[in-house]
This record gives structure tokens, sequence and C-alpha cells, in this order.
């Protein structure tokens, strides 16, 4: 009984130990084939942090109702992002409510087309200087359900120095590997020339055959 009280515990500690309990925020950037998007994770105390007076009294599932929409419309100040130095909107905003009292923010963006691109945290104003987050970026364009992909690059972010850049550059255009390859001889131009070589090669060991069989037979004769 005791045993079982004491892997309970050590259960409900681990669990806590996962959870965003203080003012910790884990950042997912995600590029895909057709858009790029951020997913930010927290604390409820950190969500409430974002909305100031207008977070609700509990946590509970009315609270996180009736602070949804205030998250919402927070989202796109959390972070200002930015592609070869140009500011880019969010096209769609939302926020979930997850497990262990993870809140995720998502923000959606069109795929950059210009690199590199910067994504700075604007929260660390309001938070101590003892507060850090981490930036992760993964390039999704070949493959959106991949889940061994190893990140493109990651960091700690904190006060003094609250983002990120990174660039996944643009692929060599195909013509470009065309153009250092070797011209293509035609097919028709190479067979002609194989082929009377062959003959030739076959003509001259029948011959040099031949004349090693008369030689042999003319020795023979002799004796």
């Amino acid at each position: 009984m005791h045993r079982l009280i004491r892997t309970l515990l050590l259960l409900l500690l681990v669990g806590a130990a996962q959870a965003h309990l203080g003012n910790e925020n884990n950042t997912e950037v995600r590029v895909y084939a057709d858009r790029m998007q951020m997913v930010v994770r927290t604390s409820i105390p950190f969500a409430w942090k974002v909305i100031g007076d207008q977070a609700p009294a509990m946590a509970d599932e009315a609270g996180k109702a009736s602070a949804r929409p205030g998250l919402i419309a927070a989202a796109p100040g959390l972070f200002t992002v930015a592609a070869g130095g140009k500011p880019m909107t969010p096209t769609k905003v939302d926020c979930m409510f997850e497990v262990e009292n993870d809140v995720a923010f998502v923000l959606t963006f069109a795929r950059p087309e210009v690199w590199p691109v910067t994504v700075k945290a604007n929260f660390f104003e309001d938070l101590t200087n003892l507060d850090s987050g981490t930036v992760t970026v993964f390039d999704f364009t070949t493959s959106r359900f991949n889940s061994d992909l190893k990140p493109v690059t990651e960091g700690v972010i904190h006060q003094r120095s609250p983002g990120i850049t990174f660039s996944l550059g643009a692929p060599a255009p195909e013509i470009a590997s065309e153009a250092v390859s070797e011209p293509e001889v035609p097919v028709s131009s190479q067979r002609p020339k194989d082929r009377s070589w062959g003959t030739l090669v076959i003509f001259l060991s029948g011959i040099l055959a031949l004349i090693l069989v008369l030689g042999w037979l003319r020795r023979r004769l002799r004796r």
C-alpha cells in the first residue's frame, strides 16, 4: 500500500514538472509548402497575464471559455515576425487549452517569399530577467507529417535576446543543374559506330583463328 502511494505521488510530481506552471514558453515555427505556422505554448498564469484585466478569476471551463476571445485578440502581439526585413501579419489566429494546463496560441502566416525570417518575442518586458523561453524551427516543406524531422535551428530567448533569425533559402533551379551537365549525345549517332567497331573486331578475330588453324593443319600434314 505504501509503495502504491509513493508511486502515485511520483506520477503527480512528474506531471507537475512537465506542465507549464510559471512563465515558461516554448514556441515552434513550422514552415510548410503553402504557409508558416507558429505554436506558442505556455501556462495559464502567463496567458492570464497577457490579457490583463480581462482575465477571469477562475481557470475552470467557464473561465477558459470567457478568456479565449481576449487571448485570440492578443495573440498577434506576442511576437513580431518579419521576412526579409518586412513585417508579416498572421492570416489566422487561434488559442487552445491543452492537457496539463498548457495554453497554445496558434498563428498562421503565408509562407515567406524572402529570407531571412526573424521572430522576436514582445512579452519579456512584462516578465523578469530570469524568465526565458525556447524557439524551435522545423521545415515541413516536403513532408508535413514527419515526426522525426530535425529542427532547422533552435535557441533560448530572454530579455537580452528575445528573438532568433533563420533562413531556409531557395532551392536551386533545375535549369542550373542541366547547364553544368555534359551535353547529351543523340543515341542514333552512337549506335552505328558501336556496331561497326564490334563487327570489325569479330571479323579480325575470325581471320586470326583461321590462320592459326591452317598453320596447325599444315604442320600436321608435313609430319
